[in-house]
């Protein structure tokens, strides 16, 4: 299989996978208020004095979806991967749409693998597309906080990338999002 039909099906295995539904607020440009309902995520996370890893804690949890887990389940791929920076941890999360509550899903082997709820919420959020670097990431949020400033908004957490595509999209077609929790 050629190089071009390899990008051809992996856009098409992109285009089917399933994304949390939200509610617009406000739209202004590319900056978006949102109302998300509580989603049920597996999570894992580094200790902030060791190297952050997006690419090992990716690997920790796409396991667990690719069958690491007490039932040797495949668990369907979602968008976005959602990295977030705490006081303490780097965390990753990956969402589980197709279940409503944590005990419909297999019990995962990896100890570093946590299943929880989350309820974003009220969201704040700015897209962008190319690739999450850190000077794009940079780059926006300095916007999105010049727009919370502006607009009196509150933040109630600490911020927080969403990438949607797979590693194999093209750069100019790649989405992502730096959101922020509100009040």
């Amino acid at each position: 299989m050629n190089f071009f039909a390899i990008m051809m099906f992996a856009m098409a295995l992109d285009s089917k996978i399933k994304e949390p539904d939200y509610t617009i607020l406000q739209k202004e440009k590319n900056i978006e208020i949102r109302e998300y309902s509580e989603y049920v995520i597996a999570r894992t996370s580094v200790i902030k004095d060791e190297d952050k890893s997006d690419n090992g804690m990716f690997m920790i949890l796409a396991n667990y979806i690719f069958g690491g887990n007490k039932k040797k389940e495949s668990i369907a791929m979602t968008a976005p991967v959602i990295t977030k920076e705490n006081d303490e941890s780097y965390d990753m999360v990956f969402f589980m749409l197709d279940v409503d509550e944590v005990d419909e899903l297999p019990n995962p082997d990896s100890k570093n693998v946590h299943l929880e709820r989350m309820n974003l919420g009220k969201t704040v959020a700015i897209r962008f597309g190319w690739w999450a670097t850190r000077w794009n990431i940079k780059r926006n949020r300095g916007i999105l906080e010049r727009y919370i400033e502006e607009n009196d908004l509150e933040v109630v957490s600490e911020m927080m990338v969403a990438q949607y595509n797979s590693p194999w999209d093209w750069p100019f077609l790649r989405r992502n999002d730096v959101i922020f929790q509100i009040k």
